[in-house]
């Protein structure tokens, strides 16, 4: 039986990896908050015992959804991510090997419940969602973060949503931010903040090379050192040439 962590405001957490995301100590950090669970972890993850009533999801990816049918909870996510947990589409083989699956299960679309609300914040994918607790100013973020400097980008990537949805966080000035894979941050506006200006000079940059007559991968070269070994070991599917790709694409 795995034990969750108190973090304080009344959060919990549980640091969840799979057999082959252990040994680089990569995984995905799920929450237990006022009765709800939020994000289920990966398929392939250890078996864990939530007290929650219901489960939030911030978006289908499978280190996010792949849990869920495991739970016997009701689940609350986003009008697009509900859509996508009763149809999930066939995953690439190394996302299967390294995660596991998701499976089918009924999801209600919902844009509040209580004080929570549950916000649009597509980027990283488009189906993805922030909970956001309005009577305390704390969010669970999911995947709207992952690091400042994060250059890395998955299939459904966009680079203008991540954008309005960085600044409609910032909006909210949320005292307390917890994040799938970067745990809970602190300072949480100046870590937007951060990010949001990581995105918008990598995008200037990105363009003004495109002008100059670089190609995409000689501007990935150029900003960020060649390419990274998840690109090898996703065949291309996650990688810095799709992250410059998507700086590159104008209004």
């Amino acid at each position: 039986m795995r034990d969750w962590k108190p973090l304080g405001h009344g959060v919990e957490s549980l640091f969840l990896v799979t057999p082959l995301t252990r040994w680089i100590n990569f995984g995905v950090y799920i929450y237990q908050y006022k009765g709800f669970q939020i994000d289920a972890g990966p398929l392939r993850a250890p078996r864990y015992t939530s007290r929650a009533e219901a489960l939030f999801i911030t978006h289908t990816h499978e280190d996010h959804a792949g849990g869920a049918s495991r739970l016997s909870l009701p689940i609350f996510t986003g009008k697009e991510a509900a859509h996508l947990l009763q149809k999930p589409p066939l995953l690439p083989l190394y996302r299967r090997l390294v995660w596991g699956t998701v499976k089918s299960v009924r999801a209600q679309a919902v844009e509040r419940i209580g004080s929570f609300l549950v916000l649009p914040t597509p980027g990283h994918a488009p189906d993805h969602v922030v909970i956001y607790d309005e009577e305390v100013g704390l969010v669970f973020g999911g995947d709207l973060f992952l690091s400042v400097r994060a250059n890395l980008a998955p299939p459904g990537f966009d680079v203008q949503a991540l954008i309005r949805s960085l600044r409609k966080v910032i909006e909210l000035k949320p005292r307390h931010f917890f994040f799938a894979h970067a745990g809970p941050v602190e300072h949480p506006v100046q870590a937007l903040k951060a990010k949001l200006d990581f995105i918008e000079k990598s995008r200037e940059k990105a363009l003004q090379l495109k002008r100059r007559g670089l190609h995409p991968k000689e501007i990935r070269d150029r900003l960020f050192g060649g390419e990274s070994p998840w690109a090898l070991l996703s065949g291309g599917v996650m990688s810095r040439l799709r992250f410059v790709r998507a700086l590159l694409k104008e209004d």
